[in-house]
């Protein structure tokens, strides 16, 4: 070999070697790079993260701070019933809404005896099961029926809630038992027992969430198996479907509406005074026929909403209101809705 074509040979490995070191180096760039920008989407995500947690911590500390002003004003209104169960009782069902840092708070206090107890679809016999009350559950389905639910679809929903409450496994007719939702596309169990809030309906087999979000405002779950006591006196004009109900179908719309309209301007003075009303004694009802009613409320539900920026967290409870032993917090949930 001459010592030309030897020399050519030593450029030609050099080169090859300079043009691999490049190549290495553009591909450790690269990589350098990949992570770089890896932990840095990773930083953004943290630096998110953090500050979404301390905007729920703070809606959090919003919440509950809504919600014991709010026990708070209950628990003075108990005491004085005379003024704070009125017709015209602005603190209750008016919703409050206060300006705060980045955002707004919103809470309002809802009578939750003017609702359809679900819990009170059955009674408990001496044995601890819980039987169907098969007035209470026609009840329901007259309610449905009066908030525009056709009439097979209500009874459906009404029997469906009540096999789903009850101890036994004998769905009624229209009604729903464990069977059925074990062979439904999810299956799943039935409560068997009282249930502890209003969103357990959502899982009958007739409900949808058009038509749960129709009805929810006129439910509760209070957790004793009877129906709660009407207040004459704070149930609004838009609740006039809950006296059509508790009168079984009785009253008409229209009679129902034009009751809560001639109501005294500080409410029935007594309960005496709603029964002498002409338009409920010409019912001709008999005292077992009569629903409950009263002028003094003693389970509340309170809704506490927080926004701020794209965060809404809510709070809700349900609280009872006695004269000697204060007030007790039943239930309640929250969360962070977005």
């Amino acid at each position: 070999m001459s010592w030309f074509t030897l020399q050519n040979a030593r450029q030609s490995v050099a080169g090859n070697d300079r043009g691999a070191a490049l190549i290495s180096a553009l591909l450790m760039v690269a990589l350098i790079a990949t992570l770089a920008l890896a932990v840095t989407r990773e930083m953004r995500f943290a630096l998110d993260r953090a500050a979404n947690l301390d905007l729920r911590d703070q809606a959090h500390w919003y919440t509950t701070g809504a919600r014991d002003y709010a026990e708070a004003m209950i628990v003075r209104a108990v005491a004085h019933p005379d003024t704070a169960f009125r017709p015209d009782a602005g603190w209750l069902d008016e919703p409050q809404v206060f300006p705060i840092d980045g955002g707004r708070l919103a809470g309002r206090i809802r009578d939750a005896h003017n609702c359809f107890n679900l819990n009170a679809l059955v009674e408990i016999d001496s044995d601890g099961q819980a039987i169907v009350v098969p007035r209470h559950r026609t009840q329901l389905a007259t309610l449905l029926e009066a908030l525009g639910l056709p009439a097979a679809q209500a009874v459906g929903i009404a029997a469906q809630a009540a096999d789903w409450i009850d101890s036994d496994q004998r769905a009624q007719a229209s009604g729903a038992e464990e069977g059925d939702y074990r062979r439904s596309g999810r299956p799943y169990r039935t409560a068997d027992t009282l249930i502890a809030e209003t969103a357990e309906l959502r899982g009958l087999l007739a409900m949808t969430p058009e038509i749960f979000d129709h009805i929810a405002p006129y439910l509760c779950a209070v957790p004793e198996a009877r129906p709660l006591a009407l207040n004459i006196n704070t149930l609004r004009l838009d609740q006039a479907e809950l006296l059509m109900a508790a009168f079984g179908g009785a009253l008409e719309r229209r009679q129902a509406e034009a009751l809560l309209l001639q109501r005294p301007l500080g409410g029935f003075p007594s309960e005496e005074a709603f029964w002498a009303v002409e338009s409920i004694q010409a019912l001709g009802l008999t005292e077992d026929e009569r629903p409950r009613v009263g002028l003094v409320s003693r389970y509340f539900e309170i809704r506490i909403d927080v926004g701020r920026g794209d965060l809404h967290y809510g709070l809700e409870a349900l609280v009872r209101v006695d004269p000697d032993q204060g007030l007790r917090r039943i239930s309640q949930t929250y969360g962070v809705f977005t």
